[in-house]
């Protein structure tokens, strides 16, 4: 009777050991997946915040090319953005909202969106896009807060990335 009640006590600590150990282990896993979603997120901010900075800088370096054909108040502060580029920024913004600060976003295009040169339909578009008087300032801008918001992301995904993995962690 004694031998049966030691067998049955030691199967009984085996089943708890086994199910602890499992629950920790499906929670290590659990947690690891949680950490991959996080670094790929990341990755994929920085991979959209790169490409719109991408865009910036090619709108700021068309302004060079096409300076002749634009109408300027003042040619170092005037932005002159084509209508396909601006239609551009508006639909990666919304089409990636997810991942791009919006209240950011939307300060930028009410800004921009101020300080537009009004001109005829026929103006518009034989020039082919619009000019934003003292807008230059606020495009090189937005370039600058997003390499900023850059390397930012960067650092948060380095220091992520660097966090060891425990049974016992906690990831967001």
């Amino acid at each position: 009777m004694q031998v049966f009640i030691a067998g049955l006590f030691g199967v009984l600590v085996g089943a708890v050991l086994v199910t602890v150990i499992f629950n920790l282990r499906l929670r290590y896993e659990e947690q690891q997946k949680k950490k991959e979603r996080l670094l790929e997120h990341k990755a994929k901010e920085i991979e959209t915040l790169v490409l719109l900075n991408k865009k910036i800088i090619e709108i700021l370096d068309k302004r060079v090319v096409m300076m002749d054909e634009y109408v300027s108040f003042d040619a170092f502060d005037d932005c002159y953005i084509t209508v396909d580029d601006y239609i551009y920024l508006h639909s990666f913004a919304a089409q990636n909202n997810f991942y791009l600060p919006n209240y950011f976003l939307e300060e930028f295009f009410k800004q921009i969106g101020t300080r537009k040169i009004v001109l005829s339909p026929e103006e518009t578009v034989k020039m082919g896009g619009y000019t934003f008087k003292g807008g230059r300032m606020l495009v090189e801008k937005l370039s600058d807060e997003l390499t900023e918001m850059i390397y930012e992301k960067k650092n948060e995904m380095a220091k992520l990335s660097k966090e060891p993995l425990t049974y016992f962690t906690k990831v967001l």
